[in-house]
């Protein structure tokens, strides 16, 4: 079952949002602010409790029990877990908006109304739990096809044909893309992930600039 986190300081929020979504997701509460002081703590908190998505609420350092917003959070994600799930549910749906370039992330509070009879909300609540699901499918598989593709690419890298210069290039910008997804997995150094012709360009170049000085001192 997917892992759903839950960042919110309202212990009511929390409460109706384990009830609507307890039936689909196994539901993880963020709740402790001592553990969460900055965006890399809660990033640890994510990865500690293998979190397969985040919710989170928008106005989280209006009371000052977090200093950072649910806009925040999102921008830390993407820079530092690039593609990792994660959607608001915020009462300030405009205001959101307004934070994010990406306003699909931002959505109603309200659809988890207590109230039967409305219709709607149910049918968006239908449609955010599919958009849940699908953003996790679609995040593993990222991750798994550009991992299957770097070790593909290191493989033939050992062997005597060795890498063109595009696919030196295409393992370069793997290695980097897979340390934006995530630094853990990927714990190379810039100048580990640089490839062999890429080195060479720079050797090249680095060459170059010994002449040139040596030429302006003879």
């Amino acid at each position: 079952m997917i892992t759903l986190g839950y960042l919110e300081e309202d212990k009511g929020h929390r409460f109706t949002f384990n009830r609507v979504f307890k039936k689909d997701f196994h539901v993880e509460f963020l709740d402790d602010p001592n553990l969460l002081s900055t965006t890399d703590d809660l990033i640890k908190q994510i990865e500690e409790r293998q979190l397969d998505v985040l919710a989170v609420d928008y106005k989280l350092a209006d009371s000052g029990w977090l200093p950072y917003n649910g806009d925040d959070v999102i921008k830390a994600l993407w820079e530092k877990k690039r593609y990792f799930p994660v959607f608001m549910l915020t009462s300030y749906p405009s205001d959101a908006m307004s934070k994010l370039d990406n306003v699909f992330l931002v959505n109603d509070k309200n659809i988890m109304s207590d109230k039967e009879s409305a219709q709607d909300d149910e049918k968006s609540l239908a449609s955010l739990k599919e958009k849940i699901k699908k953003s996790v499918e679609n995040y593993k598989s990222i991750v798994s096809t550009r991992e299957k593709r770097t070790r593909e690419l290191e493989a033939k890298q050992d062997t005597k044909e060795g890498l063109s210069d595009e696919e030196e290039k295409e393992l370069l910008e793997l290695h980097i893309e897979l340390q934006a997804i995530d630094p853990h997995a990927n714990p190379l150094s810039p100048a580990d992930m640089e490839t062999k012709s890429v080195k060479d360009l720079r050797e090249l170049v680095n060459l170059s600039r010994g002449l040139l000085e040596k030429i302006r001192k003879d």
